[in-house]
Order: structure tokens, then sequence, then C-alpha cells
């Protein structure tokens, strides 16, 4: 795992994700790491990490971004497409939940002794999606 810290985009894999993102003009890069992760029986730590880090974007594209910090390129992009991708959310709910239940990344951050923190940030991320009130 080439993690420097517990948060979304603090591991390598998703920042080279972030990269491909950059050139795209559209969300298909997003929807495709949440389908994967609802597609897949068994979800590995790679698509875990891209999938966490297509939702925080998704949640930063409905204005309600958290923690992350975002280069200037990122947070362009984000501004260009910003409000897209509702029909994204319930999705991507789905998808969080799988990673927390069943994911090799889940199995990788029991072992540290950063779980806790790892899953309260994912939880976090779950809050931002689709607030109280539930309004999309």
């Amino acid at each position: 795992m080439g993690a420097w810290g517990y948060g979304i985009l603090e591991n390598d894999t998703v920042l080279d994700w972030v990269e491909e993102l950059l050139e795209t003009q559209d969300l298909s890069l997003i929807t495709e790491a949440i389908e994967m992760v609802l597609d897949d029986r068994e979800i590995e730590s790679f698509t875990a990490e891209t999938a966490l880090g297509a939702i925080e974007i998704l949640a930063a594209l409905q204005d309600r971004p958290g923690n992350e910090e975002y280069d200037e390129e990122l947070e362009n992009w984000i501004n260009r497409h910003k409000g897209q991708g509702k029909e994204l959310l319930v999705p991507s709910q789905k998808a969080l939940g799988k990673i927390l239940d069943e994911s090799e990344l889940k199995e990788l951050w029991e072992e540290s002794e950063n779980f806790e923190k790892w899953v309260k940030v994912i939880k976090e991320l779950e809050g931002r999606l689709i607030p109280t009130g539930g309004q999309l």
C-alpha cells in the first residue's frame, strides 16, 4: 500500500488516477471507478483506493468538499464540472459500504494502528455524499 496517510488522497494509486482524470472532459473515469467496486466480487486495494478518490471528488462536485487538499489543477477541474454527477451519489454510497465491509483495502487498514481513523474518514465522506435530509 503506497500510502503516507489515512486521507483519501494520501496514496500513490489515487494520485496517479487523478492525473488521468485531469485529462478528461467528463465524469467517465469517476463512473467507471464506482462501477468497478459495485461489479467486483473481490475488491482489490487499488480498485477501492481509486473509487474512494472518485467519490471524494464527486462530493466536491456537489459543493461538499472535505478536508482533503486539492492542488490547483484538480481544483480547476472540479470547478469546471461543478454540480455534475448527482446520479452517482446513491451508487457511491453503496460502493463505500462494500469498501468498508469486504475490500482488500479494509483488510490492509485493519492491520494498521490507523484503522479507526481510516474508517472515520470514510464515514465522514459518506455523510457528505447525501447530507442529512437526503437532498440530492
